[in-house]
């Protein structure tokens, strides 16, 4: 969920002087997508595959066929960070992880520094697969916890219980993990304020670097969707949602982990660096099924299915950003981060100051308590991150 839990398929224009981010150009994030998983949880809709054991093999052979075909263009890049997303990619035999990386590495240089994420499950890892995580240079596992409460993960579909959480996180220690991420989720049908609570303090005492809170979006197609139609889970009204949300941002902060993102905490220095470079607008490269990539100016996709993706099919959609594109991009992904919207570098990227013709949205805005603008950027407010999606509507509407 961490990675790509947000629509990335958007990104950084064919600007490269004028551009705003923070990664060199030189630099590149890749983005590994292994589509299989032990079961469907309820409230999933991305690319996975249950009981597709048997394909394992055919389809990692076609991802490193994939990377190959990628070896002439990436020349003179160097591979700044490595995220394996999912499905659970802790599922699959670990070999085929090391073998990624190896082969990776074959290509492209790593930067010494390079941070290489694996997602995963509790319940999917063991004393082995960890050490041989480390051997092969993986450095941060992100972990789907979602609920320290066993009901609710029942209700989820999860397939670990809240006892697994803990046991994964002391296995990962114990093979030298020393950067762990939780994912999260509240505004669950059924769950209290006091669960969420619970979760979060429980999180908290496990000491991890990093935690991705995130409010349950109900999607179309899933289980959960048709729960919540036939009036068999009933979900929290805006202003729980939006209470949770801020219980989750003054929990976290007196336990030290500082909010950068509307969803995403982490202890100082420990901001996932993968993440960051989505939200700077980096170049990136996803291989896999239903991976999204940005390259060059370029963005595309692969197919979402696993039959799409063994036909061949590569860079769907291939387009490049308009500058209209641009600049509503700019500004959505500026505004998701607690850094906000460089005002400087948007001038010099756009050619005029952000505030030209948007004098009065600003102004009513501010008096509203959605925005500040300060020090040369423009932040939202805690209350201003509860609607962003409005707020960035209105400004590139102004």
């Amino acid at each position: 969920m961490e990675s790509q839990s947000y629509n990335m398929n958007k990104s950084r224009r064919d600007l490269n002087h004028n551009s705003s981010f923070l990664i060199p150009h030189s630099s590149l994030s890749l983005y590994f997508h292994v589509p299989f998983c032990r079961s469907k949880c309820a409230y999933c809709d991305f690319a996975s595959f249950p009981g597709r054991e048997g394909e394992w093999k055919r389809y990692f052979e076609a991802l490193w066929d994939e990377l190959e075909r990628w070896k002439g263009a990436l020349a003179g890049r160097r591979i700044a960070t490595v995220f394996f997303g999912g499905g659970t990619p802790t599922l699959v035999d670990a070999g085929y992880i090391g073998e990624t990386l190896a082969r990776a590495r074959a290509i492209a240089p790593f930067a010494p520094d390079a941070e290489i994420t694996l997602e995963g499950n509790p319940g999917t890892l063991t004393p082995d697969k960890l050490a041989a995580y480390r051997r092969w240079g993986v450095n941060r596992l992100s972990l789907g916890a979602q609920s320290f409460d066993d009901g609710l993960l029942k209700s989820l579909g999860r397939i670990h219980t809240a006892a697994q959480i803990s046991e994964a996180v002391g296995m990962a220690r114990e093979a030298g993990f020393d950067n762990l991420n939780l994912d999260l989720m509240y505004a669950l049908p059924g769950q209290s304020m006091g669960q969420w609570r619970d979760t979060l303090d429980a999180a908290v005492a496990l000491g991890v670097e990093h935690i991705s809170a995130y409010s349950l979006i109900v999607e179309e197609g899933t289980p959960m969707a048709a729960r919540v139609s036939r009036g068999e889970a009933a979900l929290p009204d805006d202003e729980a949602v939006n209470a949770m949300q801020r219980e989750a941002v003054a929990r976290l902060a007196r336990a030290g982990y500082g909010r950068y993102e509307i969803s995403n905490y982490a202890k100082p220095g420990r901001e996932c660096r993968h993440n960051m470079v989505y939200w700077h607008r980096g170049d990136y490269l996803g291989l896999g099924c239903a991976a999204h990539s940005l390259v060059n100016g370029e963005r595309f996709s692969n197919p979402a299915t696993l039959e799409g993706y063994f036909s061949g099919a590569r860079r769907l959609d291939a387009q490049r950003l308009t500058p209209a594109d641009a600049m509503e991009e700019t500004l959505m992904l500026a505004t998701r981060t607690t850094r906000g919207l460089d005002l400087e570098a948007w001038e010099a990227a756009f050619g005029a100051p952000f505030e030209r013709g948007r004098e009065a949205a600003l102004e009513k805005l501010g008096r509203g308590g959605f925005i500040e603008m300060k020090d040369g950027y423009l932040r939202l407010t805690l209350r201003g991150m509860e609607v962003q999606d409005a707020v960035v509507v209105e400004l590139m509407e102004a």
